[in-house]
């Protein structure tokens, strides 16, 4: 069985038994332990990096998956086959991954889950995908290497109510308020405490540090 990092595992667990893209696959783990897991018997993996792309068809070759999972050398969604139920995105920015979703809208029309792993701009993510039509079903957050990454699994909804507050914090994840969610924003507080205390900072910036502060404290 092939071994997944915490923020693969965390993916993979999120996945439904349905026709799987990873796009941006890189080495292909994933997908390799998606079938291993008996969670999909169907995918594609999506990478447009030779280098990467090689690695996962030899991946794909070694596990013994390549007759379930299908490499294809490709941006995007741009080839993405019409089965596709589900769309996995992760290592990615924010805007990058929106980009992505937006340039081929025709290819979700059977898409029924998107999951990312958005490494910047979350909050955009959250509120450009729930408005293509799709609703924040689960959130998990984890921290590897020392660094917070935030997992979303959207499914498709008729309409998907969220605040500023859901967007920023996420619903699911401020509601739960896990360890490594509280670590994360302990952290921040933390941060601008230090900011804070070296003084000769405009009172702008002051200002501007003191509402994040109290804001993040309203969510321990």
């Amino acid at each position: 069985m092939i071994k997944l990092s915490d923020r693969l595992q965390i993916i993979h667990d999120m996945v439904p038994k349905s026709v799987v893209a990873d796009i941006g696959s890189d080495h292909g783990k994933l997908m390799v332990a998606l079938v291993q897991s008996e969670t999909i018997t169907k995918g594609y993996a999506v990478e447009n990096k030779e280098g990467p792309f090689e690695r996962l068809r030899s991946n794909l070759i070694r596990y013994h998956v390549n007759d379930k999972i299908t490499p294809l050398f490709s941006d995007g969604l741009k080839d993405l086959p019409r089965d596709t139920q589900t769309i996995v995105i992760a290592g990615m920015g924010g805007l990058n991954i929106v980009k992505i979703l937006k340039a081929h809208p025709e290819k979700l029309v059977r898409v029924n889950t998107i999951i990312i792993d958005a490494h910047t701009a979350v909050p955009l993510a959250r509120k450009e995908i729930c408005q293509m039509g799709y609703a924040i079903a689960d959130e998990k957050i984890v921290k590897e290497d020392d660094i917070f990454y935030e997992i979303i699994k959207f499914i498709k909804a008729d309409k998907a109510i969220i605040t500023d507050e859901d967007l920023e914090f996420g619903p699911i994840l401020r509601q739960e308020k896990s360890a490594t969610f509280k670590e994360k924003y302990q952290s921040r507080i933390f941060e601008i405490d230090t900011i804070l205390a070296k003084g000769s900072l405009p009172k702008a910036r002051i200002h501007s540090l003191n509402e994040e502060k109290a804001k993040l404290e309203r969510y321990l």
